[in-house]
């Protein structure tokens, strides 16, 4: 059995240097970056929402780069670099550097991909995740234009027969990033997200069918900034009554399965990140109904509750629990004792995701302005507020994303 298993590792290695030694013009230091992102699963642990799912990924990675090496290039190694800081942690000037030549040369290849099949899609959301993923640590912002030129370029309206998550894995993470911008902004996202019976998503768990309740909350805020006529927001208020039965009754599916799956660390850190989704949802849902200061006891109630599904989940696995930002900052604007806040500022270094140090920092930032401006009663809502979680800095230029 175990001389098998070796037979088969070496087997897969082979099959990583075959691919490499394939790759034109490839300088030694970007093999061993390559080496390091496709032969080491321990080194998406950033990537994934938990360590059951590190092969899986690698594996994916891997196949997928034989069939667009040049696409998926500059890409890797952007990520490959960003890993590796997230790993040792430590970032210096000149590994930001070069990451960011890699990002520059990867955007460049995002905009030259054409989508006219299934796979092409399946292509582009993959490059501008992985994509994604590396700007948030190496440049900060950008990354909600990314997730607009992928989604907008792969949107179903266009005849593309569209994936589901089992084929395209990738998918929910832009989903999920342009969610959390069209919340701040009150904005419509581009596409929502087919879910199949069941799937744990690799990055999103067991809450994959919440995102499309996400969807549906954003284009009722968005539908709500200017919308007077007392008959539409009567439909809009039905509808919010709506989403809020539903999330408030719902549970994940076929989580008796997990066992076969997940090791226990795994599926405690699955269920408490499915629960503050659903936290998530029914805080934003009241808080389109209802502004600070109406019903603010539920609020907290269900503030409360999210805060302590993350401590206890990272009580008992010893481990963070990962992709749970928009939750975290959702129940995190409703706390009101002073020094709970302090407390959760803390803990943001916890929640908002590690590999965006810019967004634990504006993060933290959004917090204590909107706790201020709720005191003094000077905003209704915290995605009214002229201050937002997001770094404020357009280093990206988004027309560079516009087709020319």
């Amino acid at each position: 059995m175990a001389s098998g298993k070796r037979r088969k590792l070496e087997q897969y290695q082979l099959g990583i240097d075959a691919c490499l030694d394939a790759l034109p013009d490839l300088q030694p230091e970007e093999k061993e970056l390559l080496l390091f992102l496709l032969s080491k699963p321990e080194s998406l642990a950033h990537v994934v929402v938990c360590s059951s799912f590190q092969a899986e990924q690698q594996h994916s990675l891997v196949t997928q780069l034989p069939a667009a090496p040049l696409l998926l290039k500059d890409a890797y190694l952007a990520c490959a670099i960003t890993l590796k800081q997230l790993q040792s942690g430590s970032v210096t000037d000149m590994d930001t550097s070069t990451c960011v030549s890699y990002i520059s040369k990867a955007m460049s290849a995002l905009r030259s991909l054409s989508v006219l099949s299934s796979q092409d899609m399946v292509l582009c959301h993959t490059l501008g995740s992985i994509l994604a993923f590396s700007i948030y640590s190496a440049i900060g912002v950008g990354v909600p234009e990314i997730c607009r030129y992928c989604l907008g370029t792969t949107n179903p309206s266009v005849g593309i027969i569209m994936s589901d998550a089992h084929e395209d894995p990738w998918q929910s993470f832009l989903v999920l990033l342009e969610t959390m911008d069209c919340l701040v902004y009150r904005r419509k996202p581009t596409q929502t997200i087919r879910i199949p019976a069941f799937v744990v998503d690799r990055r999103l768990g067991l809450c994959l069918p919440l995102l499309p309740y996400y969807h549906d909350l954003c284009v009722i805020s968005n539908s709500l900034l200017n919308i007077t006529d007392v008959s539409i927001l009567a439909r809009l208020q039905k509808q919010l009554d709506g989403i809020h039965a539903v999330v408030e009754s719902w549970q994940p599916s076929h989580s008796d399965q997990l066992v076969e799956q997940f090791d226990s660390a795994d599926i405690v850190n699955l269920l408490a990140q499915a629960k503050v989704y659903r936290l998530g949802a029914l805080l934003v849902s009241h808080r389109l109904r209802f502004p600070f200061g109406c019903e603010d006891v539920q609020a907290e109630i269900w503030s409360k509750e999210a805060m302590m599904e993350f401590e206890m989940a990272k009580r008992v696995t010893k481990r963070s629990l990962r992709f749970v930002t928009l939750p975290f900052i959702v129940a995190a604007v409703e706390v009101r004792d002073k020094s709970l806040r302090f407390k959760t500022l803390q803990h943001v270094d916890d929640y908002v995701d590690h590999h965006a140090p810019s967004l634990q920092k504006a993060a933290k930032t959004f917090l204590s302005r909107v706790w201020h401006e709720r005191d003094l009663n000077l905003t209704s809502r915290w995605f009214d507020s002229i201050h937002k979680p997001c770094p404020v800095i357009d280093f990206i230029d988004a027309t560079c994303f516009n087709s020319s």
